[in-house]
């Protein structure tokens, strides 16, 4: 399969089995691009925040099965999962078990519930261990440690966190505010019991990344590079209002800029697909000199999983 430059990317929105196009670039040759779509084309889907739950409070397995179908039969080369799965530990389980094998490579991402500690685990404990290994188990790619290669695409994942970065500049506040109201406006407060504070998270998981791509910036056999995070990491992905108060308050606890400036720096990365918000977004961040970044945001909510498609 011959390279195809980064002129043309699809990205389709999935969602109650209707198709729509999205967003094509708009450097892009239509009869070029329809051409080489099925041909030289690799295709990636993308799905996240599908919390997965047995009792259907949330979202049913009928949902996170007929999403799986829907993946399956788009025939793409991997599946990306970038977080919000399943809590408790059973239902993350369940939830891995609809996915796996509907694409030849299925990466995992973990958000924020899914570290919320259980009667046997702390959160420490599941994002550090237990998740990891049954995400392995099922022969599956941890994406923050284990990269997906294909076609000399890598795609590699942060869980990101937020670090208030993303917080509203016209409210005006520092970090110690938006961590002393966090009991209040956040239920991680309630469900998350590892020593490391917000800022301290981010930032291990923001090194730790970091590390990631330097390995594959340097790595000769990988031409470009798609991240998963479960947090958005640019302006972009994130929907300002600053007449709403209680929105611009949330916004400290939807982003991590401080993590996308780091990604912006690697010249193979060209996208970046999301969650945590339950709304689509798509962009385009721009760029010196460098190739412009495509970002997403998965738009599933509780109950109605959507997913999405990067045909590149």
């Amino acid at each position: 399969m011959r390279t195809v430059p980064w002129l043309d990317i699809l990205i389709s929105l999935r969602k109650n089995r209707k198709d729509r196009v999205a967003f094509v670039a708009a450097r892009a040759d239509p009869a070029y691009y329809g051409a080489l779509v099925q041909v030289l084309m690799l295709r990636l889907a993308f799905t996240s925040d599908l919390h997965f739950d047995t009792t259907g409070s949330l979202t049913t397995p009928e949902e996170i099965r007929r999403v799986a179908g829907e993946v399956a039969a788009s025939h793409a080369a991997a599946l990306i999962v970038a977080g919000d799965i399943g809590h408790p530990l059973h239902n993350f389980r369940h939830c891995l078990d609809a996915l796996a094998g509907r694409a030849p490579h299925v990466g995992i991402v973990v958000g924020n519930h899914d570290v919320w500690h259980d009667e046997h685990r702390t959160s420490a404990q599941l994002w550090q261990t237990t998740l990891p290994a049954e995400t392995r188990e099922r022969g599956m790619y941890w994406l923050e440690q284990d990269p997906i290669v294909v076609d000399r695409v890598a795609i590699v994942g942060s869980m990101a966190w937020y670090d208030y970065s993303a917080a509203e500049p016209s409210i005006g506040r520092d970090q110690a505010y938006y961590a002393a109201i966090k009991p209040q406006v956040s239920n991680d407060a309630h469900w998350l019991d590892w020593e490391w504070s917000d800022v301290e998270i981010s930032r291990k998981l923001r090194e730790q990344l970091v590390a990631l791509l330097e390995r594959l910036e340097a790595d000769r056999n990988v031409d470009r590079v798609v991240v998963a995070t479960h947090v958005p990491v640019f302006e972009q992905q994130i929907r300002r209002d600053p007449t709403n108060l209680a929105w611009s308050i949330a916004n400290a606890y939807f982003g991590n800029l401080t993590m996308g400036e780091a990604i912006a720096r690697f010249p193979k990365v060209r996208a970046v697909v999301s969650g945590h918000l339950h709304m689509s977004i798509h962009a385009v961040v721009p760029r010196a000199r460098m190739t412009d970044i495509q970002a997403c945001v998965v738009g599933s909510d509780y109950g109605t999983p959507t997913w999405l498609l990067l045909d590149m």
